[in-house]
């Protein structure tokens, strides 16, 4: 910063920042370094477990290179050769960045010797040795496990807070915009975008090493180093592969690893309004070297995770899936149709899909009109003709574990129903007053029913009775009051999607309920009788029961419901006396006068 062509007052703050930033970078409080050494011990943690799940995934290919009847499964061994050039491409990636580290501690001189009283670099390995006095190529030789970083013990760095010596290391110390390519630790950023050219490459050399009709595939790398955002690198990347011949089926897990290994080159520099830094400046400019160990680590990680990725990918193909479920129903399938007393076979299977993944659904050009996909299903609304039937047809297509897209196609018929329906009233033909007006009705191609009134006062629904004769209605219970003269009655069903359709409506007349007559014709002078009242022969109504209160005979009065011979006194055998009888019905209490006519014995 205080070099180069510049004027001396230019040199003279250069030095003051220099000076500035070295007392700032001698406070730097433990808890900060210490933060940064629990860092990059779970980072360590991780690349543990990312080196066993692309390990696992390898060992399961390599179990399978020998087939059942012991000959050699092609696909398996022809798999287990791209995952041995990706386990390479990557432990050279390991080697660099452990080697830079390594470079790193000693620049600040550490001491790297793992028999150290408390040594930064931990033998994990029995035949594992270190070339920690190499002051350009430090690193481990007789390395058994090459995929795996060196493991370290920042706590026991004793210049945690370095800085300068990283910075020299990495290239930054004079220009944190364009760095020192030819620093030993500049040498990663280069590389990192290697192995993302190779990894991607393998892939697609994977797939077509297991082409069952010799197709060849390929894929140019577009080398992305700038973007705006996560939706303009996703942009590029597909637009690289539609330019490149890559199998379908292998764009998901290429996209994956390729975003997951980019990184903008150019950053904004926060700390100077409309300037840039590169990535490695950004990074490492003035970190405490623990801090900068941690950054180099998760580079690691990175390479770690993506290996992991590409063999849990490759192994799918040797006998794995490359989609994961959490959700299965039971699925029934039967022919659209069916004719009567015919056979036919029905199948039934477990349906198994991810909830949490909503399909892309395209629908065939008048097929229907996607409503919402949730669940991890999509519904589509459809119109049917008026009769005959209607196909529905399209594609549908979901993500594999590795971001690719799967389409399929879908096709069904379904057979339409005409609609129709009625409705019926057991008992009469037009609606009483005073009455449950009990009516029945059906429809057909709807899931459920329903009628409204128009004139009626209130309803009970979903009623059960039985007629005079024994035989049993489910219906409604309509009611109407007096001086309505029509009633107008809608049929109404719902369809499996919930759409309400109209079937029509029916218009009855409306009258008073029938006055009781009266049902005894004759009584003995001498002994009178009860009287009895009822509806007459014409009205078929169930369960309708009068009670007499009283009435008037030959100009007298009387109460109850029996005529005694002192009411029948002043009459003669044969006569015809008319009679008036005051009534209650039992189930209203509605009161009536009637009158009618009674011949003496």
């Amino acid at each position: 910063m205080a070099g180069g062509k510049e004027s001396p007052r230019q040199k003279m703050i250069g030095m003051m920042y220099l000076v500035l930033t070295a007392l700032l970078a001698l406070n730097v409080s433990k808890s900060i370094l210490d933060a940064f050494i629990n860092i990059e011990a779970n980072i360590q943690t991780g690349n543990i477990t990312e080196v066993q799940r692309g390990d696992e995934k390898k060992s399961d290919v390599s179990s399978k290179k020998t087939n059942e009847s012991g000959g050699e499964n092609k696909t398996a061994v022809a798999i287990y050769g791209v995952m041995e050039k990706i386990d390479k491409a990557a432990a050279e990636k390991i080697a660099l960045i452990d080697k830079v580290k390594l470079l790193i501690l000693q620049a600040c001189g550490e001491n790297l010797d793992p028999a150290f009283e408390k040594p930064i670099c931990i033998k994990d390995r029995a035949e594992w040795k270190l070339d920690y006095t190499n002051v350009t190529k430090p690193g481990l030789s007789k390395n058994s496990d090459p995929i795996s970083p060196i493991k370290m013990n920042l706590n026991h760095v004793a210049k945690k807070d370095a800085y300068d010596e990283q910075m020299n290391i990495m290239g930054i110390n004079e220009n944190i915009l364009t760095p020192n390519t030819k620093a030993p630790g500049f040498a990663v950023w280069p590389a990192m975008f290697q192995f993302r050219k190779e990894v991607c490459g393998l892939i697609v050399e994977a797939a077509e090493a297991i082409s069952e009709d010799g197709e060849k595939y390929s894929f140019k790398d577009p080398n992305i180093r700038k973007f705006k955002d996560i939706k303009d690198l996703d942009k590029q990347i597909k637009k690289a592969l539609e330019a490149s011949n890559v199998n379908l089926d292998d764009r998901g897990i290429i996209s994956m690893l390729y975003k997951g290994l980019t990184k903008n080159e150019l950053q904004e520099d926060p700390h100077e309004k409309g300037m840039l830094r590169h990535w490695v400046g950004g990074t490492f400019d003035h970190a405490p070297s623990v801090a900068a160990i941690a950054a180099l680590t998760s580079l690691q990680s990175e390479v770690l995770s993506a290996r992991a990725d590409a063999m849990a990918y490759l192994s799918s193909k040797v006998g794995g899936g490359n989609y994961a479920f959490n959700k299965v129903i039971p699925l029934a399938i039967a022919a659209p149709s069916i004719s009567g007393g015919a056979s036919d076979t029905l199948r039934v299977m477990m349906a198994a899909y991810d909830s949490e993944k909503q399909p892309e659904v395209k629908i065939d050009e008048g097929k229907g009109t996607l409503v919402e996909t949730k669940g991890g299903q999509a519904y589509i609304a459809y119109t049917a003709p008026s009769g005959g039937e209607i196909e529905l047809s399209g594609e549908i297509g979901i993500k594999d574990k590795f971001g690719g897209m799967k389409y399929a196609k879908y096709s069904t018929t379904v057979k339409v129903v005409e609609k129709g329906g009625s409705i019926a009233l057991p008992e009469v033909s037009v609606f009483y007053t005073d009455w449950p007006n009990k009516v029945t009705y059906s429809a057909s191609g709807v899931v459920s029913t329903s009628v409204t009134c128009s004139g009626c006062s209130k309803s009970q629904k979903n009623k059960s009775w039985k007629d005079a004769d024994g035989i049993s209605y489910k219906g409604d219970w309509l009611y109407v009051n007096r001086g309505t003269r029509s009633v107008s009655i809608s049929l109404q069903g719902k369809d499996n999607n919930g759409n309400n359709i109209t079937f029509g409506k029916y218009k009855y007349p409306v009258k008073k309920f029938p006055k009781p007559e009266v049902k005894t014709k004759s009584l003995s002078k001498a002994r009178g009788g009860f009287l009895d009242v009822g509806l007459g022969e014409a009205f078929n109504f169930k369960g309708i029961k009068y009670k007499v209160t009283g009435g008037e005979i030959l100009g007298k009065g009387f109460s109850g419901d029996r005529l005694k011979p002192a009411n029948l006194a002043k009459s003669r055998p044969g006569q015809k006396l008319g009679i008036v009888l005051f009534t209650k019905r039992t189930d209203t209490g509605k009161k009536d006068i009637i009158e009618g006519v009674i011949q003496i014995k």
